[in-house]
């Protein structure tokens, strides 16, 4: 089930915010990215209003609020800032091409057992749904003669 723009704007105001055009915007930018991992900055880019430019503290106090709620995720991808995209899919790690910048989708289940000797090793619980690993797409890889 896709979340809509309107799910994102009721979560806010039943967060006690006031539902500004800047809000609203951004919660439209994201519902319609839906398959995108945005940061911030493209975010305030493309949210538009009559008003003008889109504050930037006013796009991160959205996102956290809608982070809190459960709706969006984040993930820091190297040499980047962080992007966000719906939680409406299962969590997943980001393969990250450091050649072309492509973002691939891994379901966790495929990391179950990197995580689980993670854990047997150090004790350490780690979040596999907030990571990304950097390296080379297939294209990319193979473009360079690497096998």
């Amino acid at each position: 089930m896709h979340i809509s723009a309107e799910t994102l704007i009721d979560t806010l105001r039943d967060r006690g915010l006031r539902i500004t055009a800047p809000r609203r915007a951004v919660c439209e930018v994201i519902a319609t990215g839906h398959d995108d991992h945005l940061d911030a900055t493209t975010i305030a880019e493309r949210a538009t209003t009559d008003s003008g430019p889109i504050d930037t503290a006013t796009v991160y106090r959205t996102l956290e609020t809608l982070i809190d709620a459960g709706l969006l995720t984040h993930t820091h991808l190297p040499h980047g800032a962080a992007v966000y995209h719906l939680a409406e899919s299962a969590p997943h790690t980001h393969l990250v091409c450091d050649t072309c910048g492509s973002v691939t989708s891994l379901g966790t289940k495929a990391m179950h057992t990197v995580e689980a000797q993670i854990r047997d090793t150090t004790g350490f619980a780690a979040d596999l749904a907030h990571f990304a690993i950097s390296g080379r797409c297939e294209d990319c890889d193979e473009s360079t003669g690497s096998t």
